[in-house]
C-alpha cells in the first residue's frame, strides 16, 4: 500500500516527466525514485510521454489555444479538491497555477496518445528480460534489458545495479549486429550506481542481435555490459 509519500509523488510525476517542476520539486521526485521500486516502475511508463507529444501534433496545437477561463477553473478546482495527505505538501496552487494548466493539457493528450497506440488503454508492454553480461564492470554489478517494437524502432527499458556512484560517468547505449551498431542514447547512474531507463533506437527488433552499455570517459569508450538477444 502506497504510503503518503509516494502518494505525493505521484501527483508529481506526471509534471515530473513534462519537465514542468521547478528545481527543488525535481529533486525531491529523483531522490523518491532511488529508494521507491513502484514509483519508479510508474516513472518508466510514464517516461516515453514527452516523445508521444510529438505524434498528437495537430492536438498540442489545439491545447496551445487559450482555455476559456470556465474550463480552466474546473481544470484547477479538481486538482485543489485533492485533500492534503500530511504535513510536508509542499506546493501551492497560485504558484504553479500555469504549470498545471499546461501539464493537464499536455498529459491529456499523450495519454490519448497512448490509448489509441495500445488500444487496450494499459501500459506498454515489455519483452521477457535480457540479462547483460558484467564485463567492465565492477563485481556485483548487473544489468538487464526489456524490449519493446514501435513503429519507430524500438524502446529499450533499462536497469542497472551496482556500478560506481560517479555522477560524471556517461553511458551509452547500442543496439548492435555484426556490421552496425545503433545508439539508444546515454545515461548516467545515480549516487547509489543504478539507474532505470527509458531509451529508444530507430532500430527495429531482429535487425540487431546484441545490447551493449558503453562507458565514455573521454578515451576509447570501454564496455561494460553486452547481452545477446534471443532468436
Amino acid at each position: 500500500m502506497m504510503g503518503e509519500s509516494c502518494h505525493e509523488l505521484r501527483m508529481l510525476l506526471g509534471a515530473y516527466v513534462l519537465g514542468s517542476l521547478d528545481d527543488d520539486e525535481a529533486a525531491r521526485v529523483r531522490e523518491h525514485l532511488r529508494d521507491c521500486p513502484a514509483c519508479a516502475a510508474e516513472y518508466a511508463r510514464l517516461a516515453p510521454l514527452p516523445g508521444l507529444l510529438t505524434l498528437a501534433a495537430p492536438a498540442a496545437r489545439a491545447a496551445e489555444e487559450p482555455l476559456s477561463p470556465a474550463l480552466e477553473e474546473r481544470l484547477l478546482d479538481a486538482v485543489a479538491a485533492e485533500p492534503p495527505r500530511g504535513p510536508h505538501r509542499s506546493w501551492k496552487l497560485p504558484r504553479w497555477r500555469p504549470l498545471a494548466v499546461g501539464a493537464v493539457v499536455a498529459a491529456s493528450v499523450a495519454f490519448a496518445v497512448i490509448g489509441i497506440a495500445t488500444r487496450d488503454g494499459g501500459p506498454p508492454s515489455y519483452g521477457p528480460e535480457i540479462p547483460l553480461t558484467a564485463t567492465a564492470a565492477p563485481q556485483g554489478a548487473h544489468a538487464y534489458a526489456e524490449l519493446r517494437s514501435t513503429s519507430g524502432g524500438t524502446t529499450v527499458l533499462l536497469h542497472v545495479s551496482g556500478m560506481p556512484g560517479n555522477p560524471a560517468a556517461v553511458y551509452e547505449v547500442h543496439c548492435d549486429a555484426p556490421d552496425w551498431s545503433a545508439s539508444a542514447g546515454t545515461f548516467r547512474v545515480d549516487r547509489d550506481g543504478r539507474a532505470r531507463v527509458v531509451l529508444t533506437t530507430a532500430a527495429r527488433r531482429g535487425e540487431y542481435d546484441h545490447i551493449r552499455v558503453l562507458r565514455r570517459t573521454g578515451g576509447t569508450p570501454q564496455l561494460v555490459f553486452d547481452g545477446a538477444i534471443p532468436s
